[in-house]
């Protein structure tokens, strides 16, 4: 029976029953969609190992596990326990790599149609077959595979020696790693650490090098690592969470000569869209210039650390400034806008003085100006449980709208916190900004529930609307997580989300209701009762929805043509499941709908993996005993479709970062489909002047304390303890035009008066045309967020990368095993265009 919206009249139909399209031996907990211009294919892998592909995006299904030599199931000696660890893909490439748990590994050139096997074991040529990087000299593999992204023949790997082994005393060895190096997709290994000529004494972790034109007309590809280059460091470094003797380097040979010492101390790094971020020891210089004696004497702590940004693959680095002065344990880096150089914006996990905030899950957000250099706060408190787990989220399809989650302010005075009555998750709230972070607000609930039902606050009259976000579903588990802030640039200004209306986010399953807004987030509707995982199609078309696994199984899926004013089915399941996710291509232009949790039956005893697949296109439908296609009407482009301007709140005529969007989508009435080659018409932009309010936020050093307000210079932050403000002409304002702004006439929202950096700040010393530091290519956001549940699990593109944790310590600890090594890296690196949320569990290889 369809659910409707108070007044609205829905259709009704009855749907066949749909039966499992596969039964898995265990949960999956992996699912890739890989498009390529020739052909489609789906990958499952589970938590057993096995791994299943579908040729026609998720119909049907084939066990490829049998066809793996040297699994359980291939019928062939050399069985590992368990099977494939990890899935590894490339966007759009026909190349993937199954990493096994131990020596047998598989490959493939042409998306699993043939598999390349494991070297060594029955029936497989040795001619055309995957060596294992260990070789002949044992140890284990610490890192998972890469792929070389536009070379993927090229593949490198860390293998971690045999001497890591507590209970290894043939070998005098120093514990440490080998970086391996193939050019010929994994038949073949060169330890890159031995070709270093003793340059190198061990690496700690490693990565492609951002392109460089010209650089493989030798054939071999750029490498950046951060390692060892003397084996005393190496012995030295064993229990050192941060390191003063780890370097990050370079190398356009494969290390066959010297390498290129970028950064001294540069212990962690990320590559992300071309660009290189590295965690860098603050004091360095200072250590290095040192004699031995003061820096064995307890002078150096080897805990604080900087953050050094390059936009030109390493030849030069920046220095960010941030304006707090408490130390910086760890940095989550968000890139929204691929094709530009540098962060949108940056999460600083602070050392807190207070031992309350030091303990809380939250860091601040600061977002950049156009020299990459100068950070403003933007947002106190903001949620933050790990590298991956940051309540910070973009609205698709428009530059500048953002969702996030703080911690209350006086939550750490509240009696009840004190009296350990709450936990600091009861005191979150959610806040949105429709100027790129220079000022955020709460957000406005709805009036009337899913019934029509006015909605009844009881929390001292404070009625807000709050909605989860990454950090529930990171920490969670799948009777815990609630879904996230969930949108698709197919569909302009549509949010789904889940929360509750009230003074502070809900994590109660029981107290959360699905809702969605059409216009960017400044009005809600409640469309569903209870939490729900969900995910467009058909070009934002279809929105399909089901019960999430924190109230239990169900054998209902719902679904949507109207964006929630009428809920279709329910389509019935044969059997219930408890749904960890739903999936459509990925480029949400399909019809067919992957939907994959826990079985409610189980065979032997252990959870087993299910997957319901629902096609559109051949859906059925009962009336009086026959079956029947149901049909959809296909949108008529002269009269399904609206031209829709994104109205933000303020005065009549307000714009979003200095401009007038006009966007074509489908009206909400019309309850068509798009056709399958639908593309929307080009958007139209027109500048808007700039406005003192909605275009500009807070200098390097300031900010506002109320929603529009003024911006006030920070205690105890002085303006010259950052180098790249050193004789700067500021605004007396305190403001600067938000990067990505494309308003006009800047001096005029900034102010004319200017102050020198360095001299009197306390009145203007000049007039300046144009102030303000801003950038028409960089977008930064500045927040205050707390504690949300992404509603749909791993950050996939999230292009948000954790730097927080040092690898050394783990790489050198003997008792690991691969699947311990794999965990810590689950926590220290997220996939993620941050905030873009793929309501899907799994992690692919890059999420690890």
């Amino acid at each position: 029976q369809a659910a409707a919206a108070p007044g609205v009249t829905c259709p009704t139909n009855t749907f066949d029953v749909q039966a499992p399209s596969i039964e898995m031996d265990t949960v999956p907990d992996q699912l890739e969609w890989i498009v390529t211009p020739t052909k489609t294919r789906v990958f499952a892998k589970s938590e057993g190992g096995s791994v299943y592909k579908s040729n026609n995006g998720g119909v049907a299904w084939t066990n490829e596990t049998p066809k793996l030599t040297g699994t359980p199931d291939s019928g062939v000696s050399g069985a590992d326990s368990k099977s494939v660890l990890q899935v590894i893909t490339l966007d759009a490439s026909p190349y993937m790599i199954l990493q096994g748990w131990t020596d047998n590994n598989w490959a493939t050139r042409d998306m699993g149609d043939t598999w390349i096997q494991p070297c060594g074991l029955p029936g497989v040529p040795a001619d055309a077959c995957f060596a294992s990087p260990l070789g002949t000299s044992g140890g284990s593999l610490s890192s998972l595979y890469k792929l070389h992204p536009t070379l993927p023949e090229h593949v490198l790997a860390m293998v971690m020696r045999k001497a890591c082994d507590s209970g290894d005393v043939l070998t005098s060895d120093l514990c440490g790693n080998d970086l391996m190096y193939s050019a010929d997709l994994g038949h073949t290994w060169v330890n890159l650490t031995q070709v270093s000529d003793k340059r190198i004494a061990g690496f700690v972790d490693f990565d492609w090098a951002p392109p460089i034109p010209g650089e493989m007309d030798d054939g071999k590809p750029g490498i950046v690592a951060t390692v060892y280059e003397d084996t005393a460091a190496l012995a030295d470094g064993a229990d050192k969470s941060w390191d003063y003797n780890v370097h990050f380097v370079y190398s356009t040979d494969l290390f066959e000569t010297a390498h290129v010492k970028l950064l001294l101390c540069g212990n962690s790094f990320e590559v992300l869209n071309g660009d290189l971020y590295v965690a860098q020891l603050r004091d360095c210089e200072a250590y290095h210039g040192a004699t031995p004696a003061s820096q064995a004497g307890g002078a150096f702590a080897g805990t604080d650390i900087t953050l050094q940004i390059s936009t030109d693959a390493g030849k030069t680095f920046k220095d960010a400034c941030f304006p707090v002065a408490m130390s910086q344990k760890g940095y989550t880096v968000f890139d929204f806008h691929t094709t530009l150089g540098g962060p949108d914006f940056i999460s600083v996990d602070h050392d807190e003085e207070d031992a309350a905030e030091a303990a809380a899950p939250m860091g601040n957000l600061y977002s950049s100006d156009d020299s990459l250099q100068l950070f403003s706060l933007s947002m106190r408190r903001n949620v933050r449980f790990g590298g991956a787990a940051v309540d910070f989220i973009n609205v698709e399809g428009i530059d500048g709208i953002y969702i996030a989650n703080q911690i209350s302010g006086a939550s750490f005075a509240d009696p009840s916190f004190i009296a350990k009555k709450k936990t600091i998750d009861d005191f979150v709230h959610t806040r949105i900004t429709y100027n790129g972070g220079g000022v955020w607000m709460p957000v406005k609930p709805p009036l009337v529930d899913v019934d029509g039902a006015p909605i009844a606050c009881h929390a001292g009259g404070k009625c807000d609307l709050h909605l989860h976000g990454a950090s529930h579903w990171q920490r969670g588990t799948w009777a815990t997580r609630l879904g996230s802030v969930y949108s698709q640039p197919a569909a302009p200004g549509v949010i789904l989300a889940t929360g509750n209306v009230g003074e502070f986010l809900s994590n109660d399953a029981n107290s959360v209701n699905t809702y969605l807004s059409r216009d960017a987030g400044v009005t809600w509707e409640e469309i569903l009762r209870g939490p729900h995982i969900y995910e467009f199609g058909n070009h934002g078309g279809l929105i399909v929805a089901a019960k999430m696994a924190s109230l239990g199984p169900t054998d209902e899926v719902l679904f949507s043509r109207d964006e929630g004013l009428c809920w279709e089915g329910p389509i019935k399941l044969a059997r219930p499941l408890s749904v960890h996710n739903i999936r459509v291509d990925p480029d949400t232009a399909g019809s067919v709908f992957v939907i994959h949790g826990t079985d409610s039956r189980s065979l032997d005893g252990d959870p087993d993996g299910v997957v319901y697949t629902i096609d559109f296109k051949n859906l059925q439908v009962s009336t009086g005993g026959a079956h029947a296609a149901f049909v959809f009407p296909e949108c008529d482009p002269a009269a399904d479709y609206e031209l829709w301007v994104p109205k933000p709140p303020g005065p009549p005529g307000a714009c979003v970062l200095g401009r007038n969007y006009t966007m074509q989508r489908r009206r909400r009435e019309s309850r068509c489909l798009n056709k399958q080659d639908y593309e929307r018409t080009a958007t139209k932009e027109m500048a808007c002047p700039c406005d003192q309010d909605f275009d500009t936020e807070c200098q390097f050093g300031s900010e506002r304390k109320l929603e529009f307000g003024e911006c006030a210079r920070m205690k105890d932050v002085a303006l010259t303890t950052c180098p790249a403000l050193a004789g700067k002409e500021l605004p007396v304002s305190n403001k600067r035009i938000i990067a990505g702004s494309k308003c006009v006439d800047k001096s005029a929202a900034v102010g004319h008066d200017t102050f020198h950096v360095g001299g009197d700040t306390g009145a203007g010393q000049g007039k300046k045309k144009g102030g303000g530091a801003g950038s028409a290519w960089l977008t930064f956001f500045l927040v205050m967020f707390f504690l949300g549940g992404a509603g749909a699990g791993g950050f996939w593109a999230y292009h948000k990368y954790d730097l927080q944790r040092f690898v050394p310590m783990e790489v050198k600890d003997a008792v690991r095993s691969l699947k311990d090594k794999v965990d810590e890296l689950r926590g220290r690196k997220s996939p993620t265009p941050a905030g873009y949320f793929e309501p899907l569990g799994d992690f692919g290889g890059e999420d690890i």
